[in-house]
């Protein structure tokens, strides 16, 4: 099983941090991680990937199964197809670049216990480009933390997203102007992630998480 990651360990960007930040203060308990079970990988033409995932902390259990060019790419289609229809942004996400190489140290030149550095780049459906890095002491493990931690991210996002639409709908039959405008604001942080049309349309439909 891949133990939780210790956070010091993965880092994202200055604007996917504003995102987290604010998902995390909506969400609090709520804000949800994961663990890696279980996890198979088969190379031939191409890569198939077969996982388990745990919510952390809980038993929840998910079963993911993805193909693709490589490790990173496999597993995070696996993941988005697993959660896609929970989650409709994730559909408009997409893998813009991956790197992955030994970690340095500015000062001392190349460590000789360095970490493998996984290096992800999520294009959102305005364009937007957004960068997480994971650093483990295995390659295969910072591959599969940071694909897990780039979903993960967009995952609580949109229910960060959802839960102020309520709230905010709420707030408008109150009358509470104070709490509109702060609502607003925090929603014009989330939709720097991405689209949330679908998301809307569901919520309309009462159909909403």
């Amino acid at each position: 099983m891949m133990e939780p990651h210790d956070p010091a360990s993965s880092g994202l960007d200055p604007a996917a941090q504003s995102v987290d930040e604010l998902a995390r203060a909506v969400l609090r308990e709520g804000y949800r991680s994961f663990v890696v079970d279980r996890l198979e990988v088969t190379e031939e033409q191409a890569v198939t990937v077969r996982a388990r995932l745990r919510r952390s902390p809980g038993d929840d259990v998910l079963e993911i199964a993805g193909e693709g060019v490589g490790l990173v790419d496999a597993f995070f289609d696996g993941v988005r197809k697993a959660w896609a229809e929970k989650f409709p942004s994730l559909k408009t996400i997409r893998i813009a670049d991956f790197a992955v190489g030994s970690g340095f140290d500015g000062t001392r030149g190349r460590r000789p216990d360095a970490l493998a550095v996984a290096r992800l780049k999520v294009e959102n459906s305005h364009g937007v480009t957004f960068t997480f890095e994971c650093k483990t002491p295995s390659v295969t493990r910072s591959c599969i933390r940071v694909a897990l931690d780039a979903v993960t991210f967009f995952v609580n996002a949109e229910r960060a997203y959802v839960q102020l639409q309520l709230a905010l709908k709420d707030a408008t039959e109150r009358r509470r102007s104070d709490l509109v405008t702060r609502y607003r604001d925090q929603m014009a942080v989330l939709v720097q992630a991405t689209s949330y049309s679908e998301v809307i349309e569901r919520l309309r439909d009462g159909a909403g998480e």
